[in-house]
């Protein structure tokens, strides 16, 4: 499956694996990936996962806003909805994510995590 890594400038942040078919994004505690900006809807979007061709096990991945008030941006461009491609900046509030592809990007590594001076900003390290 993908994931999102958080990052801010040139630091990298925490790896978000979209594990479900759908991933719910927002303030809001029930939803499956929480944010912690006000500037982020309660039920702010969501990312669904859909198969290419059965019986692989090809996803292709879409993004949608669920009537946010401040809106999702992917590559600095506000959407209602559309595909997201591997290395796509996808933006909540005043958070930056990278959108990696399993498919096209190794995050089998292990990933070590490091706290970093900016307030909610995690730097991780990959080993192979």
């Amino acid at each position: 499956m993908a994931a999102l890594i958080q990052f801010k400038g040139n630091a990298q942040g925490v790896i978000l694996r979209l594990e479900s078919l759908v991933s719910r994004i927002g303030r809001g505690t029930e939803n499956d990936i929480t944010i912690h900006d006000e500037l982020v809807s309660k039920h702010h979007a969501q990312i669904e996962a859909r198969h290419v061709a059965e019986p692989t096990n090809m996803f292709e991945y879409f993004i949608e806003d669920c009537g946010s008030t401040n809106g999702t941006f992917v590559n600095d461009q506000r959407i209602d909805a559309c595909q997201l491609k591997n290395n796509d900046v996808v933006r909540f509030g005043i958070n930056h994510f990278r959108f990696v592809d399993d498919a096209n990007d190794d995050l089998a590594a292990t990933t070590k995590i490091h706290k970093t001076w900016i307030p909610g900003l995690y730097v991780s390290t990959r080993k192979k």
